[in-house]
């Protein structure tokens, strides 16, 4: 299963289930490109595969890193990525929530990126994957921009679609005995992990963001992989640009859709900077419009708290209990409390943090 895992702001990892359907590979219709010969595929896998490693040996654990670890690394996060760092959608793309996640997202990869590489050319390939991964990180910066995501299955599937369309749209020089089970494999390989991206904690819209993308790129370059050499790089660099602005432009429109995750955003940049009276507004907005949510309450609670509003903070913490337990909530709500010289309740609420910790 290619599944682009999805986090809370909690310590997460990923379930993933291998794909039930092998592709067929058909014969290559052109020569490769001249020049050193090189495997996309194979650096694609590589550098997923170099990212884990280096997560790993910085201390995170192999089996799943928890979303702070995850968002340091470049995650997809709507606070973010629909602010000052939207190079997050890219990177998103490379990372992995534990080696089960990785393994069988590279073993589709691999599979999938040895069939692309048989019909397009390298740049193309790498241009499309890119594209994919990028437009599978902004259906789900739509859907649930603050959900943490990470995974390379946005691309993946955006490879699948990109074949099926090419397939049954191309003029390719394959036997049609060739082409139909490859098609039926790539149109059962996404219906299938689609249906069991339904389960929770696999991040669907990012798949759909990628199959739509390769589909609907497929349809356009598909009439254009059996053109003579120069139509086709022409034409490949003008879709690719318009591509390009097509997706600046889903970035400019979710945004729009999602101005309080921006507000969420610049507050947080302003409370890492210190600035805890100018983050306050940028909470305040958030949470008027989220009122239930635990993280925006937790944020602006720890800005009255630095900011030396104790009496909001304490709200605020008190508001994050309602909604869930929290040992850093509790914390909170000592500190503000021994702010106002309430001692006792800053003693019971620290007591109260303590065995919530221990539990875990």
């Amino acid at each position: 299963m290619c599944a682009h895992c999805i986090a809370e702001r909690s310590p997460v990892t990923g379930t993933v289930l291998s794909p039930q359907t092998e592709i067929p590979v058909p014969v290559r219709p052109r020569r490769a490109a001249r020049g050193i010969p090189f495997s996309v595929t194979t650096v694609l896998v590589g550098i997923n595969i170099l990212v884990f490693v280096a997560m790993v040996a910085t201390g995170i654990s192999p089996m799943g890193g928890n979303t702070a670890e995850l968002i340091k690394w470049g995650a997809n996060w709507g606070p973010q990525s629909l602010g000052a760092q939207p190079w997050r959608m890219l990177t998103s793309n490379y990372l992995h929530i534990g080696i089960i996640h990785i393994f069988f997202n590279m073993w589709c990869l691999w599979n999938l990126g040895l069939l692309v590489e048989r019909i397009l050319d390298r740049w193309t390939y790498v241009l499309a994957y890119t594209a994919c991964g990028i437009g599978g990180s902004l259906a789900s910066l739509w859907w649930h921009p603050m959900v943490v995501g990470a995974g390379a299955s946005g691309a993946i599937f955006g490879l699948a679609g990109l074949m099926i369309t090419i397939f049954y749209l191309g003029n390719l020089p394959i036997p049609k005995s060739a082409i139909k089970p490859t098609l039926k494999s790539l149109i059962s390989f996404a219906g299938y992990n689609l249906l069991f991206g339904l389960i929770p904690g696999i991040d669907n819209s990012a798949h759909l963001g990628g199959l739509i993308t390769g589909l609907a790129l497929g349809a356009v370059l598909a009439k254009t992989v059996t053109a003579p050499v120069e139509i086709r790089n022409r034409s490949k660099w003008l879709i690719f640009a318009v591509t390009a602005a097509l997706l600046a432009g889903g970035l400019i429109f979710v945004r729009k859709q999602h101005p309080d995750v921006q507000a969420f955003g610049n507050g947080l940049n302003e409370l890492d900077a210190g600035n805890y009276e100018k983050s306050i507004p940028y909470f305040q907005s958030y949470v008027r419009k989220n009122p239930n949510s635990p993280e925006g309450q937790f944020d602006i609670g720890l800005a009255y708290l630095q900011g030396h509003h104790p009496d909001e903070a304490i709200t605020a913490f008190q508001n994050v209990l309602k909604i869930t337990p929290n040992a850093g909530a509790e914390r909170g709500l000592a500190f503000a409390y021994k702010d106002k010289g309430m001692q006792q309740e800053a003693d019971d609420a620290l007591s109260k943090a303590k065995e919530m910790e221990e539990k875990k």
